[in-house]
């Protein structure tokens, strides 16, 4: 098996910029040279050094040559700090070289140097090496430099112990709590007092509390900035741990909102959102939030900011009720990430809504002729959407920001017109009658405006259904169309010969008057939009004819306008039956039913007839969409109500913001002892010298194996390591220590390897041992372990628009034929729905034979992929295809033998 490279770590880099020195070129210069050149043979062996040149016999002549010598600048002191960083102190089975020994002499002697800064930089050096051999030898000068005269000295000594108690506790250095409660009392630098602080804090949390209940007052500024960031994390962590000291910290927590700092205020925000869930925390964490996002300029901490303020919506939405103006001033904000967030926050209440729909209006003036700004009037649509639905008093408003801003507004795309046109009928529906005559009354005068098909389809609609004046609205549609019959070539050749020389009086560039020859065009024969569209597609044809037979319906003098409402539709058809290109069946269907409705017998009565029961449906439509309940369920009748003071601490739910983020959101099973269970992988046979089993946990960017190794032999083992390796290029970020086990002896090890989308699949091993001597070796290759893709995703959601975005965008795609027993479409989307734990776009969908759903979910590696399903049922029996598509080609395989396994396992 090929060996995995390990990355030793490196505190330090500096890239070479001559060329090497051999091994003998820098001994000689140790032994034999000047002082300068004995600095230059240091520097190139320390970069050799870092650059993975393992030079170990040169360690003797450093100490030999160098450690005595000493100079007036220190330079040979401060790069013989670096080189003893940077040297592999150890042997391969993790004990002290026997030269370390006199490195430490060495150590301690510049620990109790009289200079200052080589007191500080080894201290600073001692809190990188965190070797019990070196470190047990120095705890003494170590604990000295706490009470140094010198500032640099003192926090270096105290970030030393704290590095030092991260990693060994208190068995190396005991009362250090003892030690950091003197250095606070006396301590006035502010850095040197946050270490301590600190320090103190994660040895003993009593006497760091003890120490702010004395000398903390309500003046937080005293404290300094850094300081009051590490007291702010002390109190949520121990309020975290004992529920019971929130009454008792609280006020504490407030008076770090009146700080002058921006970050601790920030954090006092987090700190309240994630101990106190009551409203009143909450609104004063909103509070400082919104200060915050209005007092600071930059656009990455807005949105930050916008973060927090999402997840303290969805702990309590009634706290942001009181906030819409605040909210509505952000939407000044250029950023369309900012407005994409502030547009989600708002609350849609009785309360609030109709100065919300005013600030959308006044958004909608704004931006009416930018053309950059398509996908924010997009998102302010897609808000209007609930709002028309539920709040009635918000009609009036929203109708005169569609007269205003939206109807006759060029600059807009495709989608964003389709959904303002799917708005506007939707609108008209829902409003009562004095609203829809002022929308049908501002489309007729301003019908030769509009410049986008989809406008005009809602449009049609909207004049068909509910126009009051039917013989102005068919007039104007007329006048839009121009004349008769669609020959585009003529139309153009016209305007050429109307074209007119016009004398115009001038003024001269030396002052005087003159004349000048120009030509005019006659506008009134330019082609409109409307008639441009129906002449590109006929797909506009189709509404067009829809909305003519409904005004016929409506209009008295019927013999007349029937005519020429026929003299069109023939013009249509004809022009559509020369150009095939430009007409689709439904279209064609449409007109010549309509031809034959107003040539049959009677037509008059049967159109009165006809959208006479339509008119009923309509109405019954508006009263269904009236009532809908758009409120969100946030608890079911029968759901457990759940007593607080009766449950421990460890069924506790809540969210701290300190937590991961994505073990937050999903909640993630993995952590429980039975899901740990079914995550382990028997890597060897009980019959194998060494049995091992692996658990496999799955992080974000990683995939941690902790392995539990048993002896089988009669006979110790040693230096017995494991290794794992993907298909790739494999990273380990931890690597698994070699352990010696005894006969039937059994140990744990772990090691982590760097994972990504493109290495999903399979996870090679191998496990390498020695014999007691240590001459014999032998390894293991061990059990394949499949990594399934279904641990990584998450489920998202995510708007139709941006979907269709991405399926136009990624170009890796996988087609996998439906072959399953089942005959239900909708119970197998439930069942794709559930095993790829991908979420429907769609989240209704009508029951029949036929189906088509998109679905969205995304990875812990921050890929996503997208999902359609596409089915019917013929001859009782599911036959369609399943699309996957993703900008990663392992995820598209992966799911494609992922779905054709799972579908034959449908119950």
């Amino acid at each position: 098996m090929t060996q995995v490279k390990v990355d030793r770590m490196c505190s330090v880099y500096v890239i070479p910029e001559d060329a090497p020195m051999s091994q003998q070129e820098i001994a000689k210069a140790f032994d034999n040279g000047k002082f300068e050149d004995k600095l230059k043979a240091l520097k190139s062996l320390v970069i050799q050094i870092i650059h993975d040149e393992q030079m170990p016999r040169m360690v003797m002549n450093v100490i030999n040559s160098l450690v005595p010598l000493s100079d007036e600048t220190h330079s040979l002191k401060k790069i013989l700090l670096f080189y003893w960083e940077v040297i592999e102190k150890t042997h391969a089975n993790g004990s002290l070289k026997e030269e370390m020994i006199l490195v430490c002499n060495s150590l301690r002697k510049d620990l109790l140097h009289p200079n200052e800064y080589i007191r500080g930089r080894t201290l600073k050096l001692l809190s990188r090496i965190q070797l019990r051999g070196i470190l047990e030898p120095l705890q003494t000068a170590i604990v000295e430099n706490v009470n140094h005269k010198h500032v640099y000295v003192r926090r270096n000594a105290v970030v030393c112990l704290y590095e030092i108690f991260l990693n060994f506790g208190d068995d190396l250095i005991s009362d250090l709590d003892e030690l950091m409660e003197k250095l606070l009392l006396n301590e006035t630098d502010l850095s040197t007092k946050r270490n301590a602080f600190l320090l103190l804090f994660h040895a003993n949390q009593q006497k760091a509390l003890d120490y702010l209940s004395i000398n903390y007052s309500d003046d937080s500024n005293q404290f300094g900035d850094i300081l009051q960031l590490s007291i702010l994390e002390l109190f949520r962590k121990v309020c975290k741990k004992d529920p019971q000291q929130k009454p008792k910290l609280l006020k504490s927590i407030y008076q770090f909102s009146k700080s002058k700092s921006a970050s601790v205020q920030y954090e006092c925000a987090n700190t309240l959102f994630a101990v106190s869930p009551s409203l009143a925390s909450l609104k004063i964490a909103v509070q400082i939030y919104m200060q915050l996002i209005n007092t600071q300029t930059d656009n990455n901490i807005k949105l930050v900011i916008l973060d927090r303020l999402e997840a303290v919506n969805q702990l309590n939405p009634r706290v942001l009720e009181d906030r819409t103006q605040d909210l509505s001033q952000l939407l000044n904000q250029q950023s369309i990430d900012i407005r994409r967030k502030v547009l989600k926050l708002f609350q849609l209440k009785n309360e609030n809504v109709v100065l919300l729909a005013q600030s959308l209006q006044k958004e909608f003036q704004k931006c009416q002729n930018q053309n950059d700004q398509s996908e924010y009037k997009v998102l302010m649509l897609q808000l209007i959407n609930p709002m028309i639905h539920k709040f009635s008093q918000v009609h009036e408003v929203v109708a005169q920001t569609f007269i205003d801003s939206i109807i006759c507004n060029h600059k807009m795309d495709d989608q964003c017109a389709q959904l303002a046109g799917q708005t506007l009928v939707k609108l008209i529906q829902l409003s009562d009658q004095p609203i829809q005559h002022k929308i049908v009354t501002a489309l007729s005068n301003r019908f030769l405006d509009i410049h986008h098909m989809e406008l005009y389809k809602a449009t049609f609609t909207v004049l068909g259904d509910y126009s009051i004046n039917p013989i102005r609205s068919f007039n104007q549609i007329k006048k839009a169309i121009g004349n008769l019959p669609l020959e585009h070539e003529k139309v153009i050749v016209k305007q050429e010969d109307e074209n007119k020389q016009v004398v115009k009086t001038v003024i001269l560039p030396d002052g005087t008057y003159g004349t000048q020859v120009v030509e005019k065009q006659d506008t009134e024969e330019h082609i409109s939009k409307l008639r441009e569209l129906l002449m590109q597609n006929s797909f506009l044809a189709s509404s067009l004819s829809r909305a003519f037979i409904k005004l016929l319906s409506k209009i008295q003098e019927f013999n007349k306008y029937s005519s020429q409402m026929l003299l069109i539709f023939c013009s249509l058809l004809r022009y559509y039956q020369k150009n095939t290109a430009k007409i689709d069946q439904d279209t064609l269907e449409t007109i010549t039913s309509s031809i034959r409705i107003l040539t049959g017998k009677n037509p008059q009565e049967k159109l009165q007839e006809l959208y006479k029961k339509s008119d009923i449906v309509v109405e019954q439509n508006n009263q269904i969409g009236t009532h809908q309940n758009f409120d969100k369920i946030l608890k079911q009748p029968d759901d457990p109500i759940i007593i607080r003071q009766l449950k421990g601490i460890s069924e506790f739910n809540e969210i701290d913001l300190a937590d991961d983020e994505t073990s937050v959101a999903t909640k993630q099973e993995e952590n429980t002892y039975v899901s740990r269970l079914g995550h382990i992988v028997q890597l060897t046979g009980y019959c194998d010298p060494i049995y091992a089993e692996a658990f496999v946990n799955v992080h974000k960017y990683d995939i941690q194996f902790e392995v539990l190794m048993v002896n089988r032999w009669s006979k110790m083992v040693q230096n017995v390591q494991v290794e794992f390796r993907t298909q790739g290029e494999s990273k380990v970020i931890e690597k698994a220590q070699g352990v010696i086990l005894q006969p039937n002896q059994s140990a744990r090890v772990r090691t982590t390897i760097k994972f990504s989308s493109q290495d999903i699949g399979v996870v090679y091993g191998a496990i390498h041992y020695e014999n007691n001597a240590g001459i014999e070796q032998a390894y293991l290759v061990t059990k394949e372990i499949n990594v399934d893709l279904i641990d990584f995703i998450l489920p998202a959601t995510i708007q139709i628009e941006q979907f269709r975005k991405l399926w136009a965008k990624y170009e890796w795609e996988n087609r996998i034929v439906i072959n399953t027993n089942h005959n239900d479409p909708f119970k197998y989307v439930s069942f794709l729905e559930k095993q790829l734990k991908a979420k429907s776009i769609e989240e209704n969908h009508p029951k029949g034979n036929i189906i088509c759903v998109n679905m969205y979910a995304q990875t812990k590696f921050d890929d996503d992929f997208l999902l359609n399903v596409s089915a019917e049922v013929v001859n009782d029996k599911l036959q369609g295809f399943v699309r996957v598509r993703s900008k990663v080609k392992e995820i598209v395989v992966n799911l494609g033998d992922k779905i054709k396994v799972l579908q034959t396992k449908i119950e």
